[in-house]
């Protein structure tokens, strides 16, 4: 007989959030860590999702989980003894780089330039100077929010 909610949730509760968060970083999924419980992976996520605390951790956990993508497809790389081995190495190491770069954007996302030019005419010198006051302002605030997120 199949266990009840309350069971299977209890065997989340067993395995505990350190747990799972060492599985996560090591790279193994969450389908993964659903069938070594025994528990759908439905269960896994509700019981994540019931703990602001847990659900938080999870999300560290992925971001560190990042450099265990890359590292799998570096390794798997270096492993291809044959051309087909090799070309089935760059398909999974695609999709690992893509899973990190999601896990944490800010270490393996794309890197996005803006280049932005705009061309003030028919303006008066205190109109234009009313625009570069708002400019400077605008790019004096995004400096701080960025000083702000290194800190933090």
């Amino acid at each position: 007989m199949a266990a009840n909610k309350g069971e299977k949730l209890a065997t989340c509760d067993a395995m505990g959030i350190d747990k799972l968060t060492e599985m996560l970083i090591d790279g193994q999924t969450q389908t993964a860590i659903a069938a070594k419980l025994k528990v759908s992976k439905a269960t896994l996520i509700a019981w994540i999702a019931a703990d602001p605390d847990r659900s938080a951790r999870v999300r560290e956990a992925r971001i560190a989980a990042a450099s265990t993508y890359a590292e799998n497809a570096a390794e798997g790389l270096r492993a291809a003894a044959d051309p087909f081995a090799l070309a089935k190495a760059k398909e999974l190491a695609h999709h690992l780089r893509w899973q990190a770069s999601k896990a944490d954007p800010r270490s393996y996302g794309d890197k996005l330039e803006i280049d932005s030019r705009t061309t003030f005419t028919d303006l008066t010198d205190e109109a234009l100077d009313a625009k570069l006051a708002m400019l400077e302002a605008k790019r004096l605030a995004a400096d701080k929010g960025n000083d702000d997120a290194i800190a933090g």
